[in-house]
Formats: structure tokens, sequence, C-alpha cells
């Protein structure tokens, strides 16, 4: 009775999360339209003119030549947008998809290009910049810093030419001018990608300085017979400071937007690598064997994030805090038990199942407490997936088969319920998180080995990868068979190098001979190689 009852609660509850997923999908729809999109481009262009105008729009000079001038640039401007947009649906089409990022873009080009109108605007009234050197000190290289860094290198590209078409027609420059601009904008987003530490953006940002430094002695060579050596330096050096102030900019823009759109950079990330995290200093204090054991999963995750192609600093930090939630009850984990009593020996199933599936909700909790970023969040409630807790599982099973009381069934022989004893999921929707979800059961089934060799290690990656695919685990995470069997030979290097050999210490008078190697839990018959995999997919028991 308590099963139907419960197995009907299960029922209407899964039933009110889905009516209210849909009601939030009706309700956002209109967020991810296209012409919500499309609103946002018209917006960019429309600002942008009026930035590009604002002298006269102050002035309120509305003469004929002026309204020309001014309608000229718009349509310059709207052909160049169309044409940027054309070339991201082409090869970055998500991006269409997402107002969101959409707007992130349109937001980038907009504060990339004030600085170039106030250096404008400086030099008109004060000859800072003489008209040989404004074109080389314009700030080509900011949108695509910035653009990659949030997003990607397409969208760097993507921004740059904007920004250098906008900048081309702000100071009136000609076609040298703008493929200055492309060249800075190609360097900077190649160079962008992956950017990990600060000191590397403003590098990135003086690279694409020093490639406009060929333009300016293309410019010398086409006005060879009027061109002055001081000049031509003056130039050059502009490029520098264009590149510097670029990169400066960037480094000042991009926390701003990071906070706003509740992205995280690269850069963010290495500093969250760092293990001197409140978090992290917890875990290994508190919790030791649960911090050992995701400095290994890190190890794990790293080199398998690499071996893919995925971002392998991401795998590396969710990695770290994807079991802080144990710290609510680290006792009552494997890892953290030593050679103490376990204390599920005097607990029903139903209540370990409990305490051990609710480290993921208590992990969620201390992530948002500490404001860690969502992608780590998502990996902490993504690790386990819908897996089953399977001792636990066949722990009520035997007790009901034997009519045991306190269980989730007491009546002798009445079957007990595998989808009870699973996690709430979700199931890991990237493939970082797909690495993290089998890179925790692996580093755990390893301590099952008393003395690892080759075979035994990959045979234990085989069933574990196996009993994932074939429970659904990874079916929302983008990884694929190819990619699976170069996460596992990843594995099989990383745990081969863990469990490597030593040779014995010598002998000290009457002290016998003693070994370096680990030492192993009690190793597991061949025969029970799918129990080993069953007790490491609830690992944390």
């Amino acid at each position: 009775m308590k099963n139907i009852v419960s197995k009907e609660r299960t029922k209407r509850t899964r039933s009110r999360e889905r009516q209210v997923g849909k009601a939030a999908q009706k309700r956002h729809a209109w967020r991810e339209h296209p012409a919500l999109g499309l609103a946002i481009a018209l917006a960019t262009w429309i600002l942008t003119i009026v930035i590009l105008n604002s002298g006269h729009i102050v002035s309120r000079e509305i003469s004929l030549s002026a309204f020309l001038h001014v309608s000229g640039n718009a349509i310059i401007l709207l052909a160049g947008l169309l044409s940027i947009g054309l070339l991201l649906k082409l090869t970055y089409p998500a991006l269409l998809a997402k107002n969101s990022q959409i707007l992130l873009l349109a937001l980038i080009v907009i504060v990339s290009i004030v600085p170039a109108k106030m250096l404008v605007y400086t030099s008109s009234q004060t000859a800072l910049f003489s008209a040989h050197i404004l074109p080389f000190v314009m700030t080509f290289a900011l949108a695509p810093i910035v653009a990659t860094i949030l997003i990607n290198g397409v969208t760097g590209v993507a921004a740059g030419l904007w920004c250098s078409l906008v900048i081309t027609v702000l100071i009136g420059g000609g076609l040298p001018v703008f493929l200055a601009g492309m060249a800075a904008t190609l360097v900077a987003s190649l160079c962008a990608e992956h950017v990990r530490t600060r000191s590397k953006v403003v590098r990135v940002g003086i690279m694409a300085g020093v490639t406009e430094i060929a333009f300016v002695f293309a410019i010398t060579t086409m006005n060879w017979q009027t061109a002055e050596a001081i000049i031509v330096l003056r130039q050059a050096a502009a490029c520098v400071v264009s590149g510097f102030l670029s990169a400066i900019l960037a480094l000042i823009i991009i926390p701003i937007f990071e906070k706003s759109f509740r992205i995280t950079t690269d850069i963010t990330w290495l500093e969250l690598a760092d293990l001197s995290h409140p978090l992290l200093q917890r875990l290994a204090m508190e919790a030791p064997g649960t911090y050992h054991h995701s400095l290994v999963v890190s190890n794990l995750a790293q080199a398998a994030a690499e071996e893919i192609g995925a971002n392998s600093l991401i795998a590396r930090v969710t990695s770290y805090f994807h079991d802080v939630g144990k710290l609510n009850k680290p006792e009552f984990f494997a890892e953290n038990m030593r050679f103490q009593h376990n204390p599920h020996d005097d607990l029903p199933p139903s209540m370990s199942l409990l305490i051990i599936t609710s480290h993921v909700k208590e992990g969620v909790s201390l992530a948002l407490h500490h404001k860690l970023p969502d992608r780590i969040i998502d990996v902490i409630r993504e690790h386990h997936g819908t897996s089953v807790v399977s001792y636990f599982h066949r722990k009520a099973v035997s007790q009901a088969e034997n009519g045991d009381q306190g269980t989730a069934s007491s009546v002798k022989n009445t079957p007990v319920e595998e989808w009870n004893f699973r996690y709430d999921g979700p199931k890991p929707t990237s493939r970082e998180s797909g690495i993290v979800n089998l890179a925790d059961p692996v580093e755990a089934a390893s301590r099952s080995l008393e003395k690892p060799t080759a075979a035994s290690i990959e045979g234990l990656i085989d069933d574990i990868i196996e009993e994932r695919v074939n429970d659904g685990q990874l079916d929302n995470s983008g990884l694929t068979l190819a990619e699976l069997t170069q996460i596992k030979n990843a594995f099989m290097f990383t745990l081969t190098s863990i469990f490597h050999g030593r040779t014995p210490y010598p002998k000290n008078g009457n002290t016998p001979a003693q070994s370096t190697e680990s030492v192993q839990a009690p190793h597991k018959e061949p025969s029970e190689a799918p129990e080993v995999v069953g007790e490491a997919l609830d690992s944390d028991a």
C-alpha cells in the first residue's frame, strides 16, 4: 500500500513540475522571439547613428548637406549590419537564436564605439592627435577582445568588423584604415580565445596594435614622396598605444558584463581554481576523504576534457566543487568513514538513501550561498544524473524479500521499485558535466582494486561507461561514442599513472622492508565486477 501511495504521489509531483515548466516556457517564450532579436539589431543601428552624429544633434544642425551626410552613413552602416548578420547566420546560427546573446553583442559594440567617439571629440577640441595620427590610435581591438572572451571568436570577428566599419565612417578614413581595423580584429579574435590571465589580455591588445603597423608602412609606401619619418614613427607608436588602450578598457568592461549576464570567463575560472576558496578549505578540514576524491576526479576530468577538446578548466574547477554538499554530514559517506563504524548499518535503506541523495541539494545551497557560477551549480546537480543508488536498493530488496521491518516494503516478497532509489537529476547537459558524471564513479571504483593492473582498470572503466550509457545518463550531454572512447583512454592513462608501483624500502636493522605502494581496499573477484560497478555508481554510500 505504501508503494502505491508513494508512486501516485510521485506521479502527481512530476505532473505539477511539467505543468510549471510549460507555463514558464510560455511566459518566457517572447524573450527568444526572432522579432525581438531583429528589434535589438535595429536599435543598435539607430543608436550607432546617434553616437556618430551626436555633434550635429547637439548643435541642431539640420542643413541639407548634414542630412545627406547622415543618411549616407546610415545606409553604409545598415548594409554593414546586414552583412555581419548574414556572416553570423552562416558561421554561428546559435547566437541568433538567443536574444540574450544578441543583446550582449549589441552592448559590446555600442560600448566599444564610445571611446573612439570620445577620442575624435577630444582631438577636435584640443588637437590632442593630428589627422595623421588619429586613425591609428582608434581602439579597433576593443570589441573583438571583449566579444571573444565573453562569447567566442566568431562573435569577436563580427563585432570587430562592425566597429571597424563604424570607426572608419566616424573619422572619414579610407580602405587602409578599414583594413587595419580588420587585421587587428582577426589577430585579437584569434589570440583572445581561451585567455586565462589578465596579462595575456594586455599582450593580445599589443599584438593587435603591432599588426596595424603593417598598414602604417603600406600607407607610407603609397605616399612615399610626401611621407615624413617622424610621422611614420608616431603612427607606429599610436598603433601600439591603441592596442594597449583596448586591452585596458577590455579588462574594465569584461567584469561588468560578466556580472550583468552571469557569464564566467576563463579568467574567472582560473581564479576559482585556487584551492584556497573557503568551501574547498572547509572540505579539506571537515571531509578530507571527499577533498582528496575531488582532487583526483578533477585530474581525470581535466585529462578527458583536453582529449576531446572540451573546456578542461571548467571540467577541473567544477570537479573541485561537485561534492561540497557532503559537508553537511561527511561521516555518512564512505571516503570519510576511515575505520569507524558504518552509520548506515543502523539505518533503514530509505533513510540512508535520503542522507546520500541530499548532498546534491546541500551542494547547490552552498554554491548559491557562495555565489559560485551557474556552470558549477549545474555540475553539482547533474554529477549523479538520475542514476540508481544501487547499494541501498539491493539492501532494500534483500530486506523486503526477508520481510524485515523498517524497509520500503515490510511485506515479504513485495517488490521494491528501482525508481524510488534514483537521484532526482537532471542528467548532464554539457560535455564537461558528462565527463564529471563519469570521472566521479571511476575514481571511486578504482579504490576497490587491491592490485590495479592495466587490464583491471580498463575493464572497470568500460563497465562504468557502459552502465551510464545503457541507463541513458549521457543522452543530453552531447558526448559521442568516439569521444567516450577518448575519455576512456584519458582515464586509463591518468589512473595507471596514479596507481604506479615503487621499489621496496631497504631493510634497516630488524625493520622489514616496506613498500611505498598504495594500500587499497579489499579486491573484488572478477565474477563480482558488475557489483563493483554498482557500488561505484553510488560510491557515496
